[in-house]
């Protein structure tokens, strides 16, 4: 059962999920530097779409350039939740009275979401440990 659950999920999305995803973060992607002009502090909703739109531009391509994509996302996955950690362990509490609001703990669980399985998509290309390359 575990080598056909692998054998599933190393396949990808099906095109139906790749439409629908690329669809919206492109949506998104557009909206938010359409958006980014009028705001106070335009660069983070700049930064944002542009990643919408690589999501987009990786949900619709194949080969090489989805797969190094992936790996850009997975590095800003990364990226994003060390940064998480590091700025709540210089002045974050422990654990925060609402579950919403930032803490260390939060962090701990941000990178273990995100963090974790975005380097290691990065580094190896695949989520499965029991890589076919």
């Amino acid at each position: 059962m575990y080598k056909s659950g692998q054998h599933v999920l190393n396949k990808g999305l099906s095109p139906f999920s790749r439409i629908l995803l690329g669809s919206i973060t492109g949506l998104f992607g557009v909206v938010m530097i359409l958006i980014a002009p009028e705001m106070s502090k335009p660069i983070g909703i700049y930064v944002f779409g542009a990643f919408c739109l690589i999501i987009f531009v990786m949900c619709i391509t194949t080969g090489k350039l989805r797969n190094y994509l992936g790996r850009v996302i997975g590095l800003t996955a990364f990226g994003l939740s060390i940064w998480y950690l590091l700025g709540q362990l210089g002045s974050g509490e422990l654990i925060s009275s609402k579950r919403s609001e930032p803490s260390i703990f939060n962090a701990i669980l941000f990178f273990f979401a995100f963090g974790f399985p975005g380097i290691w998509f990065a580094i190896k290309g695949k989520f499965s440990i029991n890589s076919d390359r």
